[in-house]
């Protein structure tokens, strides 16, 4: 699970490259790096001569400052011909694992400067960490764990064993078992990177389990996120 989606990250660097105020000497693209999150800055403010932070991020239409660099990483597949990227940023994080509203891209611009707040989406998770156990009852509990596994996973490959579906898709349904367990909330996204499968096909995967009553549902996680709910007998 990265720290900061993959997509939304990119997505910010080729718009302050793309977008920034060329004309502005002395200035650059600036990356700051934190623990609990990313900032891009980029010089020149929205080429409308609005504020961000007062739109509706979800309707701003796209207005290129640089229309001749906007093609060129257009013919890179670096970016889209049309649409704005703050829907797709904001997509990308509310399809993670650990989305939370607040955790949510934060945009914000005046007359001369762009910035944007990537979230690290892993930075409030917390770690269980004991720190006493000696190494003999750590292996003890390795084992057992593992041993738990196993049977969770036999039992969820006889679940799978009478479903009528074709022998492909039972594989890619235990592939994604194998990955994310009974415990671990998933979507679209997760099984696209699982088994490298479209968007479309990630879908079908998830509405075949979901008739099968393999998933559910899961509040609290981000639109559209589910969890194996076969639990072992």
């Amino acid at each position: 699970m990265p720290d900061i989606p993959e997509r939304a990250a990119l997505e910010c660097l080729v718009n302050g490259l793309i977008h920034r105020d060329y004309l502005e000497t002395g200035s650059e693209v600036h990356i700051d790096i934190y623990d609990d999150r990313m900032e891009i800055y980029s010089p020149g403010g929205m080429y409308a001569g609005t504020f961000v932070q007062n739109l509706d991020t979800d309707r701003v239409p796209s207005k290129r400052r640089n229309p001749i660099i906007a093609d060129v990483f257009s013919r890179m597949n670096y970016m889209e011909r049309r649409g704005s990227g703050f829907k797709k940023i904001k997509s990308d994080y509310r399809t993670a694992v650990n989305y939370l509203p607040e955790l949510e891209p934060k945009f914000y611009s005046d007359s001369s400067s762009f910035w944007v707040t990537l979230y690290n989406l892993n930075y409030h998770v917390p770690v269980e960490q004991s720190g006493k156990a000696t190494f003999g009852e750590g292996k003890a509990t390795f084992d057992e764990g593992k041993a738990t596994f196993e049977t969770q996973k036999a039992i969820f490959q006889a679940s799978i064993s009478g479903l009528h579906v074709k022998q492909p898709t039972k594989e890619k349904m235990m592939k994604v078992y194998e990955k994310v367990g009974y415990s671990q909330p998933f979507g679209r996204a997760e099984i696209m990177n699982i088994i490298s499968v479209s968007s479309y096909s990630a879908g079908e995967l998830i509405k075949k389990m979901r008739e099968a009553g393999l998933i559910e549902s899961v509040d609290g996680r981000g639109k559209g996120k589910y969890q194996f709910i076969i639990k072992p007998e």
